[in-house]
């Protein structure tokens, strides 16, 4: 039920009064992450500004903005307009704090959310055997993920990220500035462990290509920003044909005017797990097969993504906002893009759709592993498309496998298949586990089924039933 106004503004001036919260505090000691609960405790100033508490409110959706997260009109006055980088690690860890309750609170059930008789087989991690040379090639990690009839979360789908893969560094490398980070990428060597021992901002466009023969690994945990502001259309992490990185952690944004928030054309052997990207100009994430990079393959994405597309001039589309996604995938065809694993929570998204596949070019993506949980879509495409949970466009040939799509509040499709060219199929294309709730909002849309079967694409479990 939607309050009264009044009653906003009075909870509004009540937590502007508030040096501290006390149903947050009792919501962090609560939380089962202790290591994230004391890091969210620790960081940014002492005491804490009295704007903290209303903004993270406001982002959340709780306290006096709960169900309407995001809402303009309910932005707390007293929060700065750019905020500092403090306070986004200080979310970023009362939100892993959660996280980590939730999956703790998960594997005690054995289930997921809906009440059913199946229980889930927990994900299953095959460790790569580790090695001591910086000229031997690890084996790659390999995954599987359960499939089940029952209930599932995005958590549990996911749950191969708490175990890292075994690494036994050569050379350690401590970096508490963005001047020792950018010598420790511009050093980089087969072995390395860079890791972030307090928090920074590394202003400006970071361009990360160093081409290794086996792995080394950056630790950026919560510490490290990536801020691009200065209003082109750069990336605030720019990944070159890089290939044999380990990346964990890290927060991206490009202030609402730069580019992407992350930026790859080509690259092998790259894990980055934990990112969190922020009020994105561009697209949030583009991991790209473009002409000036190399193959994109056997790489592993995980991360969360909101609130992009905010500098619309750098779309090139007729209907402005539907070229700019959370996440858009190949795209380029230029060169073979296979065999990655992708996983993303994409919310609060005001633009285009949670994901784009596909290409116009020679090589189509094909064997792609994709974990998506998509929640509020809001764009409303007129003469396109957008608001999709993800979008397949392009030529024939292309296969992924969809292990598990939640979509919640879109204006779009679960899955979308009508911008594939004339022809083609997506026999290729399976989606094993697939919950819809809240779509094909947009007009255009009212009444379809959220999941197309225009092009074959092979459902498993789903609801409703395409």
């Amino acid at each position: 039920m939607r309050k009264p106004l009044a009653a906003v503004v009075l909870v509004m001036v009540l937590c502007a009064g508030l040096g501290s919260s006390a149903f947050l505090t009792r919501a962090l000691a609560q939380s089962s992450g202790r290591s994230a609960i004391q890091q969210e405790k620790l960081a940014g100033p002492k005491p804490t500004p009295r704007w903290y508490w209303c903004w993270q409110a406001w982002r959340l959706g709780e306290g006096y903005a709960k169900g309407h997260p995001l809402q303009p009109t309910l932005r707390p006055k007293q929060a700065p307009r750019h905020i500092p980088a403090w306070a986004w690690r200080r979310l970023y860890f009362f939100r892993l704090a959660r996280l980590q309750r939730t999956i703790a609170s998960a594997g005690k059930r054995g289930r997921g959310s809906h009440t059913t008789s199946t229980t889930t087989t927990p994900a299953t991690t095959t460790t790569p055997t580790t090695t001591t040379s910086p000229t031997t090639t690890t084996t790659p990690t390999t995954t599987t993920t359960p499939t089940t009839s029952g209930g599932l979360t995005y958590a549990q789908a996911v749950g191969y990220t708490q175990s890292r893969p075994g690494f036994v560094p050569l050379r350690e490398v401590d970096v508490s500035s963005a001047a020792g980070l950018r010598s420790a990428l511009s050093g980089l060597r087969a072995g390395d462990l860079v890791r972030a021992t307090g928090p920074f901002t590394v202003s400006g466009s970071t361009v990360i290509g160093s081409q290794l023969s086996s792995w080394a690994v950056l630790d950026l945990g919560s510490f490290v920003t990536f801020e691009y502001p200065g209003g082109q259309n750069y990336a605030a992490v720019y990944l070159h044909n890089a290939s044999y990185l380990r990346i964990y952690g890290g927060i991206l944004t490009t202030d609402d005017s730069g580019g992407p928030c992350l930026l790859s054309h080509g690259m092998q052997h790259v894990l980055w797990w934990g990112f969190y990207a922020h009020d994105c100009g561009g697209t949030g994430v583009g991991l790209m097969g473009a002409n000036d990079g190399g193959p994109t393959s056997d790489n592993d994405f995980e991360g969360e993504i909101t609130k992009v597309g905010q500098n619309l001039a750098w779309d090139p589309h007729t209907e402005k906002g539907s070229g700019e996604h959370c996440v858009n995938l190949d795209d380029g065809g230029y060169f073979p893009y296979h065999d990655n694993r992708f996983a993303f929570y994409c919310h609060d998204i005001p633009t285009g759709a949670a994901i784009e596949y596909g290409s116009s070019r020679d090589y189509a993506p094909q064997n792609n592993t994709i974990i998506l949980k998509a929640v509020n879509l809001t764009f409303v495409s007129q003469i396109q498309t957008g608001g999709n949970a993800i979008q397949f466009w392009g030529i024939a040939g292309q296969s992924a496998d969809i292990k598990y799509l939640q979509v919640d509040q879109a204006q779009g499709y679960g899955l979308f298949d009508g911008g594939m060219y004339s022809g083609s199929s997506l026999a290729g294309v399976t989606l094993e586990y697939g919950r819809a709730t809240n779509t094909n909002q947009n007009p255009r849309y009212a009444g379809k089924d959220p999941w197309q079967t225009n092009r074959s694409v092979l459902y498993l479990d789903t609801s409703p039933a395409p």
